[in-house]
């Protein structure tokens, strides 16, 4: 078994999608897959006792018959903390420990950290307290920040030493896709940083759906009950006059659009464009003519008593966090990793460690 750690230095890298994507692949080559979230933030309630909820959705997606308490053996909770700070601190390393050390059967045990490496530092799980019980490796996940993007993959080098492995870069824009693999690739490797992938910024795995967007705002559903699973990709905010609005909706495909109840001209200016919901703010009622036209389109309009800006201070902090939480896009995760990530490599590095 090599328990294999992902970690970041912020949050929101897609350490989850790596998971996936490796995962998947690897079990496609008959490897035996196990996954562990040691550290939940997303309690949710099965039973009698609370796991969390992101763990158990990447479970179903890895078609594993582990128990709950294996894929997720901790989770933040608050009674937790009022036993953290009224009593004294617990200890619960044991309990991760024995969920990892279950696993000896899998040859990868895929172990998903926190958001930096020193989450889970108070009751003793975070990666470096666990690395050298499990004798694990690790693999850094890191977003594309600039010039300063290696700066942090560096830094883990250095904290995790003999246990890192090497690093992906995600996320990385278009445009810089190339100047990445062409320069920075080579120049980590000439300093003894390993990057075995660089994956593309993808609209689709930071797609939402429209039902997210509805709990998001709070919102109610006035048409379209039947579309809420359908993915978002890009938002716009409508608040400019209708000539501008139109060509600024002809240029973004997949969208909600974010708008005024009382902006009945935009309104139906995105209906007639690549629209996948309306998001009327400041109100519960929707025009009827704009309603009827929703209909015919079949295009979900989502009403909130929220003002414009408060909507899209919401959304903006769910762009780029969204789960993978659909098969749809474990299949894309897999496919990205199978194209880019060096699993070759990786795999005889592995080999020449044993």
């Amino acid at each position: 078994m090599l328990p294999l750690f992902l970690v970041s230095s912020h949050p929101y890298t897609g350490k989850n999608f790596l998971t996936l994507g490796l995962a998947l692949n690897l079990k496609e080559r008959g490897y035996k897959i196990g996954y562990i979230h040691p550290a939940g933030k997303l309690p949710v309630k099965k039973g009698k006792a609370f796991f969390d909820e992101e763990a158990l959705f990447i479970k179903e997606l890895l078609e594993l018959d582990d128990p709950p308490e294996v894929v997720s053996p901790f989770v933040y909770t608050y009674d937790f903390q009022y036993q953290l700070f009224e009593e004294g601190g617990i200890r619960i390393k044991e309990r991760v420990i024995e969920a990892i050390n279950s696993l000896k059967d899998r040859d990868f045990v895929f172990i998903v950290c926190g958001d930096t490496p020193f989450e889970g530092y108070l009751i003793d799980i975070h990666p470096g307290a666990l690395l050298k019980e499990v004798k694990g490796r690790v693999l850094a996940v890191q977003l594309w920040r600039g010039d300063t993007t290696l700066d942090d993959l560096f830094g883990l080098k250095e904290i995790f030493g003999k246990y890192f492995l090497g690093a992906v870069l995600n996320k990385v824009p278009v445009d810089y896709y190339l100047y990445v693999k062409e320069n920075m690739v080579p120049f980590a490797a000439s300093r003894g940083l390993k990057i075995f992938g660089v994956f593309k910024k993808e609209k689709a795995l930071e797609a939402v759906t429209v039902k997210t967007i509805l709990e998001v705002v709070n919102g109610g559903i006035v048409c379209g009950e039947d579309k809420l699973e359908e993915f978002v990709e890009n938002f716009a905010v409508g608040a400019m006059d209708p000539e501008n609005a139109l060509r600024y909706f002809l240029r973004t495909p997949n969208k909600a659009v974010i708008t005024g109840v009382h902006r009945t001209d935009i309104q139906l200016l995105a209906l007639e464009t690549s629209t996948k919901c309306l998001l009327l703010t400041g109100g519960l009622v929707a025009n009827e003519t704009v309603v009827a036209r929703a209909k015919e389109k079949g295009v979900p309009v989502i009403v909130t008593s929220l003002d414009t800006f408060t909507v899209v201070d919401k959304i903006e902090n769910l762009i780029g966090r969204a789960m993978i939480r659909e098969k749809t896009k474990a299949i894309k995760a897999k496919e990205i990793v199978e194209k880019e990530f060096m699993m070759e490599e990786f795999l005889r590095l592995l080999e020449k460690e044993a």
